[in-house]
């Protein structure tokens, strides 16, 4: 009996969409730390959503931070990037036919050095919100319904794009696996850093992602609870 081959027809077209794909899924990967900040921007400004515009102010602060800790490691022990740093795939931001290229992410961080700018942004930014998300663990328990598949699901799709970032970033000479792995634990540490800040400066509904309605206790809102003692 001779073995069934697949069609010629479907694994051209299957050929066709995947060499089609990689160039967008790879452009997307490259814009998606700016893209990030402008569609927070974007929905903070519409939506007048207090957490929205706590996280946009977050993001900044990674971009700060992360030039200040590239700069003082920088000038203790020089790191180098990668060997295709330069290149243009490796270019965080939009690019224009005039060479022109917009970046917020390289522009107030600091481009190919240690921790790697896109990196160290994106694993700080889905550790904040992982993070903010689990402060309000009780709520969601409560409510139910699918708050708990969505959260789930939010979760895994943040962590996936970190993944693929970091695939991105190495496979393409951008980062030194190094250099990635140790932004990328770096980056989750201030996530976690800057929810509590956060929360102390703002409050719990400062880091409300989901708009959940919070549950307080009595004693937060300010009414101690009286228990009535027992007729002698």
């Amino acid at each position: 009996m001779s073995s069934s081959q697949p069609n010629p027809g479907i694994k051209e077209w299957i050929d066709k969409v995947l060499t089609g794909a990689k160039p967008t899924a790879v452009e997307f990967l490259r814009l998606l730390p700016d893209g990030f900040v402008f569609g927070v921007a974007f929905m903070s400004l519409i939506s007048m959503c207090k957490s929205y515009g706590v996280l946009l102010f977050s993001m900044f602060e990674l971009m700060l931070i992360q030039r200040l800790f590239s700069t003082f490691i920088g000038s203790v022990a020089p790191t180098g990037a990668g060997p295709n740093a330069a290149a243009a795939v490796c270019q965080n931001g939009f690019a224009f036919p005039n060479s022109l290229r917009i970046s917020m992410i390289d522009t107030i961080g600091k481009p190919n050095a240690f921790p790697s700018s896109s990196i160290f942004f994106l694993t700080g930014v889905v550790s904040y919100i992982i993070g903010s998300i689990q402060e309000f663990k009780k709520e969601i328990t409560t409510l139910g319904g699918d708050i708990n598949m969505r959260t789930t699901i939010a979760t895994m799709l943040s962590l996936f794009f970190v993944f693929a970032m970091f695939i991105y970033r190495v496979v393409y000479g951008c980062d030194s696996f190094g250099n990635v792995l140790l932004t990328m634990i770096l980056g989750i540490v201030m996530g976690i850093v800057l929810v509590h800040q956060n929360m102390a400066l703002f409050g719990r509904d400062g880091i409300n992602m989901l708009n959940l309605p919070m549950i307080l206790s009595s004693a937060e809102l300010g009414k101690p609870v009286y228990v009535c003692a027992p007729a002698k």
